[in-house]
């Protein structure tokens, strides 16, 4: 039963932490599904420099002005040099590009029909923002020559010609012709999706849409820029003091994925969720907002994934502890136990060395104990030369005995000797 509660316990721990990491990759994927939020690292390219991407969008009931917008661009490399960052040679470009653009609506005439569009005036480098597939054609410019080329949308292009390939072909606004340069199908994420209401739309320099409604003051309703950032927040607190008189909103696009932006929309939900400065936001700005709704409901369910395996890894923690502790301990005491066993045998071998000395000073005479230890010493030597002297001054008695052994046998020899000479020799009978 034991072994079967652990299984359930790990199967379960396993099954979760499975979930929390496809929830993982998914905030991945959405953190680069929006191209409009990515045009800093295209602008940085491999320059291997930190790059923002910083986007203000006006009221619109006071959309920022084009003057406005040409005061900024003409204070942003004296900001930049002042932070520290060289600035280019004229052959070299610019550190930093930016966009403009505003809405609207007009009626386009094509060569099957009209229709009442959407139109965007766009300025700058309004398609490096917002990089949409290009079906036919080109992009048009800020510094084209000519400021009377248009851009179709891929369900415009179909609703007054029938198809894509339009370059050079011209449509009608207000009676006056207008030249295709291109055209584009926008973003295909969900996202956009949601964001898009879903009608055609046109795209056309600012400066012609203003021209257009020259009865009326038409206002720029949305800025981005791309920039060094060489301190964090630095770009979106140098566009939040340029517009801060304007009432703009001021996004970090380059920074809006991160978690601590994320954290930011669960405490700060209800203001989010109201505006209250009339801004209305353009739908790639819808569309992020979205995608950071979907991204902190997926950090939300990472959080409730991660209780139950959190509580058992605390679980196990502390039984770790426990048992390091418990282990710690006996350790602990047997480390005692060897000092003490040391302390032991050094008293017993003191003792037994203070024996031996015991012994030694018995066997000795109580003058020479009470000698110094070089005393002794030279005590000892001469007490060895007294004994030498003795050992040579004594006869010695062993080589004594070998001679005189010597001479009784040589005396018995001779006498031997002349008793074979005196007697009588027998002859033959």
């Amino acid at each position: 039963m034991e072994k079967l509660k652990k299984i359930l316990i790990y199967g379960l721990n396993a099954l979760l932490l499975t979930l929390i990491g496809l929830a993982l990759v998914r905030i991945g994927s959405y953190d680069g599904l929006l191209q409009s939020q990515r045009a800093a690292v295209f602008w940085a390219g491999d320059s291997g420099a930190t790059f923002a991407q910083v986007s203000c969008f006006f009221p619109a009931d006071r959309p920022a002005a084009l003057d406005s917008v040409l005061s900024f661009r003409g204070r942003i490399d004296a900001k930049l040099a002042g932070a520290g960052v060289e600035p280019k040679k004229e052959s070299e470009g610019k550190h930093w590009t930016d966009c403009y653009s505003t809405q609207d609506t007009l009626t386009v005439e094509g060569e099957r029909n009209s229709s009442a569009v959407t139109v965007f005036g766009v300025g700058g480098n309004f398609f490096l923002f917002h990089p949409y597939a290009l079906l036919s054609g080109s992009y048009i410019y800020e510094d084209d020559v000519m400021q009377d080329r248009v851009v179709l949308d891929y369900e415009l292009a179909w609703k007054l010609f029938g198809g894509t390939d339009l370059a050079g072909m011209t449509v009608r606004i207000d009676g006056k012709p207008y030249y295709i340069a291109g055209v584009v199908r926008r973003e295909t994420d969900k996202f956009s999706d949601k964001a898009y209401s879903g009608e055609a739309a046109l795209y056309m320099p600012y400066s012609t849409l203003a021209s257009l409604r020259a009865d009326s003051e038409t206002g720029i309703s949305s800025y981005e820029l791309a920039m060094p950032d060489p301190l964090t927040g630095f770009a979106k607190t140098f566009v939040q003091e340029s517009f801060e008189n304007d009432g703009g909103v001021v996004v970090e696009n380059s920074g809006r994925y991160s978690f601590q932006s994320i954290f930011s929309i669960f405490t700060n939900f209800g203001d989010r969720a109201i505006s209250a400065n009339g801004v209305s936001y353009p739908y790639w700005e819808n569309a992020a907002r979205i995608s950071e709704v979907y991204i902190a409901r997926l950090y939300a369910c990472v959080a409730l994934l991660a209780l139950y395996p959190l509580v058992c890894l605390g679980i196990l923690l502390v039984r770790l502890f426990i048992r390091l502790r418990a282990r710690a301990k006996r350790l602990k005491s047997g480390l005692w136990d060897a000092w003490d066993d040391r302390y032991a045998r050094q008293a017993a071998w003191k003792a037994r060395r203070a024996q031996r000395r015991a012994g030694r000073d018995v066997k000795q005479p109580a003058a020479a104990r009470e000698k110094p230890g070089k005393e002794r010493k030279a005590q000892k030597r001469r007490v060895r030369t007294a004994e030498a002297r003795k050992r040579a001054e004594e006869p010695d008695t062993e080589a004594f005995d070998g001679a005189v052994a010597a001479d009784i046998e040589s005396i018995v020899r001779e006498i031997m000797a002349e008793k074979e000479s005196a007697s009588p020799k027998e002859g033959p009978p």
